[in-house]
């Protein structure tokens, strides 16, 4: 081989074995806690000294199912904490002979002498299992990580999942120096406000009460056309003018009416004006009486014809002796045309909608509910709402929570009302609505990456020592738009929290998961 290329042969072999020490270096500190071995067998089950009479009988060596409860387990030796002697030499009754081959009491080891029927299942079922307090706060103390065997992280990984909010697991790391080489960061929870909120999806829609349709009334042609698509409009404002045969109707029947109510109240005063000069009987006057009530009715009668057809008063009385069949389309309130299908000299009909009239200040957003959260959504309860079109989100308030659940869907339709003065929302817009069900003035926050989940529950790591993290289980509120946590019970303003790299903590917590956990010598 030429000399250039032995060398750069050498080279590569050593840069490849600075890559290799340096993944090696990155996997030790993330498994903190655990002690290096010179050879590990796989995971597998721990073969424990124990025999059974039938076959297929089991114990609580071999099934877990039937341990004691809160009693803690030595996974590494296959027996009960409290009567592991390689773990805890402290607790060993030295006044009694022990087997060194089987790791039991010489009076109960039954493989050394099969006459004894007692403690089959290696010992720990015997009457003096309960020596030493089994409970979770027992005596225990777990000489390899320096703190008490219930709380150990690395041993008992397991109790995590039993924990309330506010308990912890210790993590023991291998040195002082150990957080500072995984790269951790503390810093103490930020005040501010905070909330419990539920995400809900919506649609953005007209405000129903807010929202008209402008028909003619009355069949005829379109004669003029004044408002178009996205103008504003004033309350009374005319859109359109239709000219409709029933309104040149309407206005002869006023018109005639109005003549006939003249003649008759003529006719009434002529009548009394002769009765006082006794010419004329009282029967004919109260005819006379009864025919101006008529005529009068009839006035009435006509008025509120041409009033159905979309006249206002002032046009009544300005229409007085004119039987033209214009009929004015108004805008009933102050908005926008946000529908238009009224084309000049068109023909229409009295039911065709020609205008939609919003006013755009204020929308509505329909939502569908969860029908296991439905219970807290009510009317009045505030919402934020975020549409793709803007950066910002609108507040607004549940006005309306429907009674039926959807059979198909098991959703509980709600309405919310929002303001839009800036005209930013639109009909049919999809929203992301967060229903905020409980206000928290004075909370705790901390960055997303200090919160981990653990056996599906929220846990945070506190320092409590330079080596010595804990794992503590907490109760989290909103995620808020800053990627931020409310952190509702568990920790307190004083305590220092790792802020960034608790992954690290983490893979230490579930190392014994894998098959690292107790010491492996």
């Amino acid at each position: 081989m030429p000399v250039g290329a032995a060398s750069r042969c050498e080279f590569l072999m050593r840069r490849h074995v600075r890559h290799v020490f340096v993944f090696l270096l990155f996997a030790a500190i993330c498994l903190l806690g655990c002690k290096p071995t010179q050879t590990q067998a796989p995971p597998g089950p721990i073969t424990v000294a124990h025999a059974h009479d039938a076959s297929g009988e089991t114990c609580f060596i071999c099934d877990p199912g039937k341990r004691e409860k809160g009693r803690l387990w030595c996974k590494e030796h296959g027996r009960y904490e409290d009567r592991c002697w390689e773990c805890h030499p402290e607790l060993r009754d030295d006044a009694r002979l022990y087997c060194e081959e089987h790791g039991l009491y010489e009076d109960e080891c039954f493989l050394c002498d099969p006459t004894r029927g007692t403690g089959k299942a290696g010992g720990d079922g015997g009457a003096d299992a309960g020596e030493v307090d089994g409970s979770p706060g027992g005596e225990l103390f777990c000489n390899e990580h320096q703190v008490p065997e219930h709380q150990c992280g690395i041993c008992q990984p397991e109790l995590a999942a039993g924990l309330p909010v506010g308990a912890s697991l210790l993590i023991r790391l291998a040195s002082e120096r150990s957080a500072e080489l995984a790269g951790l960061s503390v810093g103490r929870p930020m005040h501010g406000e905070g909330s419990s909120t539920l995400p809900l999806l919506g649609e953005i829609r007209y405000d129903g009460n807010r929202l008209a349709k402008v028909t003619p009334l009355a069949g005829g042609v379109l004669a003029r056309v004044d408002a178009d698509l996205g103008q504003e409009v004033e309350a009374g404002e005319v859109l359109a003018l239709v000219n409709a045969p029933a309104v040149a109707e309407a206005k002869a029947r006023f018109v005639a009416a109005q003549a006939d109510l003249q003649l008759a109240e003529t006719a009434l005063g002529r009548q009394e004006l002769l009765q006082r000069e006794e010419i004329t009987s009282q029967q004919s006057v109260e005819g006379a009486r009864a025919d101006q009530v008529r005529a009068a009715v009839a006035v009435t009668v006509a008025r509120q014809g041409l009033l159905n057809l979309g006249f206002s008063e002032a046009d009544i009385e300005g229409s007085s002796g004119s039987a033209t069949s214009a009929l004015p389309l108004r805008s009933p309130f102050a908005g926008t045309v946000v529908r238009r299908d009224a084309v000049l000299g068109e023909a229409v009909r009295g039911d065709d909608v020609l205008f939609e009239i919003a006013d755009l200040r204020q929308m509505w957003v329909e939502l569908s509910v969860p029908e296991e959260v439905a219970a807290g959504v009510v009317p009045g309860t505030p919402i934020r709402v975020a549409v793709q079109a803007r950066f910002d989100s609108i507040d607004g308030t549940i006005t309306w929570v429907g009674p039926v659940i959807d059979e198909r869907t098991r959703m509980v339709r709600a309405r919310g009302v929002v303001p839009n003065s800036d005209r930013g929302l639109r009909q049919g817009m999809f929203a992301a609505v967060t229903a905020v069900l409980e206000s928290i003035p004075d909370s705790l926050r901390l960055p997303a990456s200090a919160v981990h989940r653990v056996d599906d529950l929220p846990f945070v790591f506190v320092r409590g020592e330079p080596d010595l993290f804990e794992a503590r289980r907490v109760d989290v509120g909103d995620r808020l738009p800053s990627s931020e946590f409310v952190i509702r019970a568990g920790i307190s303003p004083d305590d220092i929290v790792v802020l960034v790299g608790g992954f690290a903590l983490k893979s230490a917590l579930l190392a014994s998961r894998l098959g690292a956990g107790c010491a492996d010598d």
